[in-house]
């Protein structure tokens, strides 16, 4: 159907030029179905760059999925080609798909353009040429994309020109507009405007007339997208936002699209823009022979075929390959003590996400990366002698005489220098303590708050390509930052981490929110781009500046640790920067060459094996990068070991929203205040788990490999403790697991389906005479296990077993038959409310501890004698064979 309608545009064009002789030969114009082929390549490349507006990774990858598939279904190969477009076609699905799994959006673009010189190369020759000049054209913004992210000078230089386009359209509309690359439509225009000057050059000459016909819409049609977005404020003050007990409407709808997706509208103006210039314009030179000409001679590519391959393969060595060791082995941090913050860690009696405290799990975790660390009080040049890193932590009290020049002159003897600052910092005098001591830098930290569109700024950062960024994604935050200052930096300063989508709202030094601005968009406030981290060369040493602290907390940094391990890795390493100038200027003068090659005589083939090259190149030196910027955090530094990790990689039951009630804050807080540094666990690799001491998984939805299996069987023979929670509805993907050490969920037999769930209730699991002490269940199920030297920790209903614990080899097992054992609402809440006015959970998981590591038994309250809390094991008796509790 969708051929027959456009066969009928077709003949009706060709009806329209025999009625009016004036109109341009059909021969001159490409067909409707290489129109819609090649618009569905511009639409792809924005749709995958994501230039269109907030979207959330998934959907975004999906509808660059679907333009690939209109790219490819609407253009028809050529008669002469059809056996090697339906032979090699899918070939080139499998790579492009592989190319949409990678995390970069770089790679997506680049997905575009392969597609779409393929299906240059197996159409017809009338085609061919408006076909490959979207490919080429999208190949060039691929590699204004890559450089965008690599580069930190085209970065800044980008965003200049994003607030210089602000600037003028707040001229000419008088409302102020301060805008990033991204809100500014700068990849739509750089995509346009290379898409434009393919076009005029493959046109009829002269073509002045046209390359001003076409430059001239592409430039107003962006003008009005700026024009509009200036007046965004004043339309969401005119539209109330309804309250969000009011249900769906439009208004609330608009409010959540309105900035964040109003690219879209650039997106559908420069594709009518790029549709007229391709439908209704001629293309090509009136003469028959052109059309037939190959697209350049065979000579001229045997030349520039491998001087393609060259350039592209260099261009990524230059940009991403940071192959230097990251490590901090026998490395010396300091902290400075003072500031607005406490050295606090979690401690028993305590409870609640505010008893997490602040910075005291802080020198702990660094110590397990294998440096030595100091909080020191004064910063005196003794504490500063022999260290690698200075942290400060927010700031707050004035410095004290030649403190400041003791800090710079450390720095620039070769010391790594850390700001963390905060939002909305103001003496009465208009200064702070940060930009006092980032004084010798062109990093400033503004008077706003960095604020996100998406919360945590999850899938809303863009990372420029670093030793302490590369690999990392932002699916769940783990960058760590969350409601912080923005920097304004300068040239030799560089961004490190990006904001993409958010805001900067500008502080109130009346207000009684923490100085905070009224958390709404206003005009002349910087939409987009907002640079949360920077970084600058200082004599011999550097300074990063972070506008949040919120990433080295003891709570966050559970998520955050190995972006954390990086940072500090590339602060006390090797004093090579990544991002000399000596790196950054042939970086660009690369992509300049490979640019002008790709757009000088295009080639279908030519730009293929630029892609090719260019992803094949980038992937490895991403690989190497990551792999040698690698840190992990070692419990074998303190005895007995004090690493813990909570699974985190095979989609557990549990809300990745520490404090959800089906979250884990409270078991996290459990642990540091059993003396564990605990961490989530994103990829289950030999490197992370052998050097810990305590691995626990919940309730997971996907199953353990073989290898993954045999990984965790060996941990727990090397003497690690393996801890499984998981009710008979969630046991599926663990089976495998739980038979390889001998247990099963719900029934003895695996297949076995009659049991019935216990439901909740509370089981006693220690006595003394006649007291006992209760542990709670939110939803058991029995647990049974074939060793006959298993200890039942508790029983449930008709004394069958809840919790059992096996010793394998030097290590241990433990499965809980309750996937909610350990959330917080069996364990712990948000606010520290008791449960009943018990704390029976957290002091089971006091007492299991102790017998978990084999250390001396604590006695719940309970049960202790003259106040003691650790007395002979002989007075205490296990009661797993105790009648349960409702």
């Amino acid at each position: 159907m969708a051929k027959g309608i456009i066969n009928q545009v077709n003949r009706n064009d060709n009806q329209n030029i025999k009625d009016n002789p004036v109109c341009v030969s059909t021969e001159a114009l490409p067909e409707i179905e290489t129109v819609v082929s090649a618009l569905a390549g511009l639409a792809a490349a924005w749709i995958a760059a994501g230039s269109t507006g907030l979207l959330s990774h998934p959907l975004r990858r999906v509808l660059t999925l679907l333009a690939l598939a209109v790219i490819i279904l609407a253009q028809r190969p050529s008669s002469r080609r059809k056996i090697t477009h339906f032979v090699a076609l899918p070939v080139m699905i499998c790579i492009v798909v592989c190319m949409i799994i990678l995390y970069a959006p770089v790679y997506h673009v680049m997905s575009i353009s392969l597609i779409m010189a393929f299906v240059a190369i197996t159409s017809n020759q009338k085609a061919k040429r408006t076909l490959l000049n979207v490919s080429v054209a999208v190949i060039v913004f691929a590699i204004y994309r890559m450089a965008n992210t690599s580069i930190p000078c085209v970065w800044s230089f980008s965003d200049m020109l994003g607030r210089f386009l602000g600037y003028f359209v707040g001229f000419v509309s008088e409302r102020p507009v301060y805008a990033g690359a991204t809100f500014a439509g700068l990849d739509y225009l750089v995509l346009m405007i290379i898409f434009w000057f393919l076009w005029t050059a493959s046109g009829p000459k002269p073509g002045k007339a046209r390359a001003i016909y076409g430059l001239t819409a592409i430039l107003g049609g962006h003008f009005c997208y700026l024009i509009i977005l200036s007046f965004v404020p004043n339309i969401l003050s005119s539209i109330p936002e309804p309250t969000s007990q009011a249900g769906f409407s439009w208004a609330a709808l608009f409010h959540k699209a309105v900035p964040w997706n109003l690219p879209i509208l650039a997106f559908g103006i420069n594709l009518t823009i790029a549709a007229a210039m391709l439908r209704w314009s001629r293309q090509y030179q009136d003469n028959e022979n052109f059309l037939n000409q190959p697209v350049q001679s065979s000579r001229i590519q045997y030349i520039l075929v491998p001087a393609t391959v060259i350039v592209a393969v260099i261009i990524p060595v230059i940009l991403a390959l940071f192959p230097g060791k990251l490590s901090l082995e026998g490395k010396k941090v300091v902290f400075y003590e003072k500031g607005f913050l406490n050295w606090l860690k979690p401690e028993h009696g305590q409870y609640g996400r505010l008893s997490s405290g602040m910075y005291g799990m802080l020198p702990v975790y660094i110590e397990s990366l294998g440096a030595k660390t100091l909080i020191s009080p004064e910063l005196s040049a003794e504490d500063l002698s022999d260290a690698d890193v200075l942290v400060l932590l927010f700031p707050d009290e004035s410095w004290a005489d030649g403190q400041l020049e003791c800090i710079w002159e450390f720095v620039k003897n070769g010391g790594s220098l850390l700001v963390m600052a905060e939002h909305t910092t103001r003496d009465s005098d208009g200064g702070n303590r940060f930009n006092e001591v980032l004084e010798p830098t062109n990093i400033r930290v503004e008077f706003d708050s960095a604020t996100f569109a998406v919360g945590g700024w999850l899938q809303s950062y863009e990372a420029i390509a670093h030793p302490a960024t590369t690999g990392i994604q932002d699916e769940r935050n783990q960058f760590g930052v969350v409601i912080g200052a923005s920097l304004e930096i300068g040239w030799p300063a560089r961004p490190l981490l990006i904001g993409r989508w958010g805001w900067s709202d500008m502080g109130d030094q009346g207000s009684s929110r923490a100085m905070m601005g009224n958390g709404e968009y206003d005009s002349g406030e910087k939409l987009g781009d907002l640079i949360l981290a920077a970084e600058q060369p200082l004599g011999k040493g550097r300074i990063i500046a972070f506008g949040d602290t919120s990433g080295l907390t003891n709570a966050i940094n559970v998520s955050t640790y190995e972006f954390n391990s990086r940072l500090f890795g590339y602060l006390a390493g090797n004093k090579i920067h990544a991002h000399p100038a000596g790196r950054q200027f042939p970086g660009i003068l690369f992509c300049v060459i490979l640019a002008g090659i790709l757009i000088w005589k295009p080639s279908g083939w030519k730009t293929i094996a630029a892609i090719l090259c260019l992803s094949g190149s980038l992937i490895v030196s991403n690989k190497i990068s990551q792999h040698a910027c690698l840190i992990f955090p070692d419990g074998n530094y303190k005895t007995p070991n004090n690493l813990a990790y909570v699974d985190a990689s095979h989609l557990e039951a549990y809300s990745p929203e520490s404090w959800r009630p089906d979250g884990v804050g409270g078991l996290i807080l459990t642990l540091m205040r059993n003396d564990y540094l605990p961490f989530s666990l994103f990829e289950l690799t030999t490197e992370r788990i052998m050097k810990a001491d305590l691995l626990i998984s919940i309730a997971p939805s996907r199953s353990f490999s073989r290898k993954e299996r045999k990984l965790i069987r060996d941990f727990v023979i090397k003497g690690g403790t393996l801890v499984i929670m998981a009710g008979l509805d969630r046991a599926g993907p663990s089976r495998s697991l739980l038979s390889s050490f001998g247990f099963n969920i719900g029934s003895k037999e695996q297949d076995s389906l009659e049991t019935e769930p216990m439901g909740h209730f509370k089981s006693p699991y220690l006595s003394s005479g006649d007291q006992y002490v209760f542990v709670r269940f939110y939803a058991a199920w029995p647990v049974y296990c074939n060793d006959p030297n298993a200890r039942i920790i508790a029983n449930g209903r008709n004394n069958q077993p809840v919790i059992i614990m096996r010793k394998l080899g030097a290590g241990k097992v433990v499965v809980i038959g309750d996937t909610c054992f350990a959330m917080n609402k069996n364990l712990e809440w948000e606010g520290g409310e008791s449960f009943e006015g018990m704390r029976e959970n957290a002091d089971f998981w006091r007492w299991f501890i102790t017998q978990l590591r084999d250390q001396q038994m604590w006695i719940p309250p309970a049960l202790q004698k003259s106040g003691s809390e650790t007395q002979s094991d002989e007075s205490i008796d296990n009661t797993s064979g105790r009648e349960v509790a409702n």
